[in-house]
């Protein structure tokens, strides 16, 4: 090793393959509820996120930071996302997580963007199920079967006990795909693509994809369901009907972010069909206890999310802590 090599000038470089190892499902479930919890208790400091397009508008990409002075850390998720994709191996978006030391401004670590979105977003999904599913729950619906359905189904799995699986996309084979993975599991049934009238049977929905209109409508649902609908982050996106609004109890990963920015709120909003008062506020608050969850079998629950810097942070900041302990974990100098 160089004499002049310093840890002080190192970073750890951890790939999906580290991650997925060291910070699994339930682990990510549980520091997603420390995270909705601070994020409703405004206790640590989330900037608006900034987004940049090329002249082209080819391509945005995406800077999303939050602050964390309570681990004396902070975070940063950049992501590029192609709105022109001319090769469909290609994936759309990239992206990656920077760990930082607040105290010294240094940078702690790298982390693969992609996976950590995904796993933070199924686990989101997955604390939102364990608190508003009933107890009882056997069968899920997957709408959009990428990367952010797999880790919606895997987050489902880990909190509940499902005996049969409903998977919707567009794309035969990532549905496929998905169900070649559900069927590495023991006494799991799994249908592609039925008829949406076999939603009467399902007790969760997640929904998980780029839709400009409703995915199903309230006439498709099962008294007691409970929906995570995580697709539409932006006023131009929609999976959920209206209607569904007008009878099932609704929770927020983030109030204002989630009332400005997803179509699935802004359309009823603006149409008169819910008003602000009808919302029950965010999951960090239902965690905290501050407000009620499901009260009978039959209510239909709701949890929409757009995703917040915060929960990026937590998962990056596991990754880390469980890197300084593995030898595994790529580390590099940058002052070289």
């Amino acid at each position: 090793m160089d004499e002049n090599y310093s840890i002080q000038d190192s970073v750890r470089v951890l790939n999906s393959s580290f991650i997925k190892t060291h910070v699994p499902m339930t682990r990510a479930i549980g520091l997603m509820e420390m995270a909705f919890r601070i994020l409703s208790e405004e206790s640590a400091y989330i900037p608006n996120r900034v987004v940049v397009s090329s002249p082209d508008d080819s391509m945005s990409i995406f800077f999303k930071p939050a602050f964390m002075s309570q681990y004396n850390r902070m975070s940063i998720k950049i992501l590029t996302q192609l709105h022109i994709n001319s090769n469909q191996y290609i994936p759309t978006i990239k992206g990656m997580v920077l760990l930082i030391d607040m105290l010294s401004g240094r940078i702690l670590s790298i982390s693969d963007g992609i996976y950590i979105t995904a796993l933070r977003t199924g686990a989101a999904s997955g604390l939102a199920t364990s608190y508003l599913a009933n107890q009882d729950a056997s069968e899920v619906a997957i709408f959009g079967c990428g990367a952010q359905g797999g880790t919606q189904l895997e987050a489902v799995l880990a909190v509940r006990k499902i005996n049969r699986v409903l998977l919707f996309d567009s794309s035969i084979n990532q549905a496929v795909k998905l169900s070649k993975a559900i069927g590495l599991l023991n006494n799991i049934e799994c249908e592609i693509n039925p008829d949406l009238t076999a939603l009467k049977n399902v007790d969760i929905i997640c929904t998980a994809t780029p839709s400009k209109k409703p995915l199903f409508s309230l006439k498709h649902l099962k008294p007691g369901v409970h929906i995570n609908a995580i697709g539409s982050y932006r006023t131009d996106m929609q999976e959920l009907h209206p209607d569904i609004f007008r009878v099932c109890k609704i929770y927020l990963d983030d109030a204002p972010v989630c009332l400005k920015q997803s179509g699935d709120l802004t359309i009823p909003l603006r149409t008169g069909i819910i008003k602000i008062e009808n919302i029950a506020g965010e999951i960090g608050e239902l965690i905290a206890g501050s407000i009620p969850g499901r009260m009978n079998h039959d209510d239909i629950t709701l949890f929409k999310s757009v995703g917040n810097a915060v929960q990026d942070f937590f998962i990056a900041n596991e990754a880390y802590d469980k890197s300084i302990l593995q030898e595994s974990a790529q580390v590099i100098n940058l002052s070289e």
